[in-house]
């Protein structure tokens, strides 16, 4: 495997992780913006944020955060297997 093969490899790897994460956070956000609309005593009882006015932004903003650490992880966890495999049939072929 040359250098050149290898770096376009990690940038393809990175640009999938950082597409998947930011799609996993406005899903995330939609989720939680969609739970606050439904139900915000539920979301107000789960956090600390008490202002009713702004319950759905904060529940968008925080199911935003958890949307890209939960997108970042599960991306990254399937680059790194695509990685090992790659590497692993080149060291057979």
């Amino acid at each position: 495997m040359n250098t050149e093969n290898a770096v376009r490899t990690a940038v393809g790897f990175f640009v999938v992780i950082l597409v998947w994460a930011l799609l996993s956070a406005l899903a995330g956000g939609a989720f939680g913006a969609l739970v606050a609309t439904v139900s915000p005593e539920f979301v107000s009882s789960l956090f600390s944020q008490k202002a009713e006015a702004g319950i759905v932004r904060y529940a968008f903003a925080v199911g935003m955060i958890w949307g890209v650490f939960i997108g970042a992880a599960v991306s990254g966890f399937a680059c790194f297997l695509a990685a090992i495999i790659k590497i692993w049939l080149s060291i057979l072929l």
